[in-house]
C-alpha cells in the first residue's frame, strides 16, 4: 500500500462540492420565487388591461400589496432554509450515480476514483407556490395572447409604473376597436 492520498480536486470531492451547491440552490429558490411570480402576475394583469383605467394611487397600492405578500412568502421560506448536511449530499450523490452511500465513503480513500455525475437541481418551487399561481399566470398569458393578440409593450410596462404617463389607455382602446 502506497502512502498516496486522493487529491483535494479528486472526482469525488468535486462531485460532492457541486452536489452541495445544487442542494443549496434548491433550498434558496423558494425564497426567490415569490418575486418572479409577482412580476409574472403583474405582467399578465397589465396584458389584460387591468391597470389601464385604474387610478394611479390604487395601482400603486396593488403593487405595494403584492410586494408585501412576496416579501412575507420570501421571509417565510428563508426561515426554513438550512444547509444540507454531509449525509444528505453524500446520499444524493450516491443516488444520482446509482451507488450506495457507503461506496462513496469508501471511495474517499481511493487514489484512482471513477468520474461521478452531479444530478440536476430538482424544482422546489411548489413549496413557495402552494396554490400553483405560476400556472394561473401562464394560462392567463396564453389566453390573453390568443384573445387580445399581441399587446403593446408599453401597456405591459404600465403595469409596473403606476405614476408614469403612458399611452396605455389609447393602446387598449385601439385593441378593443380592432376586435370584431
Amino acid at each position: 500500500m502506497s502512502g498516496r492520498k486522493p487529491s483535494a480536486l479528486s472526482p469525488l470531492n468535486r462531485a460532492l462540492f457541486w452536489t452541495q451547491v445544487v442542494m443549496v440552490w434548491e433550498r434558496i429558490l423558494p425564497a426567490l420565487f415569490p418575486y418572479v411570480l409577482l412580476v409574472a402576475l403583474v405582467a399578465v394583469a397589465a396584458q389584460w388591461g387591468a391597470f389601464v383605467n385604474m387610478p394611479s394611487w390604487i395601482h400603486a397600492g396593488v403593487l405595494s400589496l403584492g410586494l408585501l405578500v412576496a416579501i412575507f412568502a420570501s421571509i417565510r421560506a428563508a426561515f426554513r432554509f438550512r444547509l444540507p448536511s454531509f449525509t444528505e449530499y453524500n446520499t444524493r450523490l450516491a443516488v444520482d450515480n446509482g451507488l450506495k452511500p457507503e461506496r462513496l465513503l469508501a471511495m474517499r480513500h481511493q487514489v484512482d476514483q471513477p468520474p461521478l455525475k452531479v444530478g440536476k437541481a430538482k424544482a422546489g418551487i411548489a413549496e413557495s407556490d402552494p396554490y400553483a399561481l405560476r400556472f394561473v399566470a401562464l394560462i392567463a398569458a396564453v389566453l390573453g395572447f390568443l384573445v387580445l393578440g399581441p399587446v403593446s409593450l408599453r401597456q405591459v410596462q404600465h403595469g409596473f409604473m403606476p405614476f408614469a404617463q403612458l399611452d396605455a389607455k389609447a393602446d387598449m382602446q385601439l385593441a378593443q376597436r380592432s376586435q370584431p
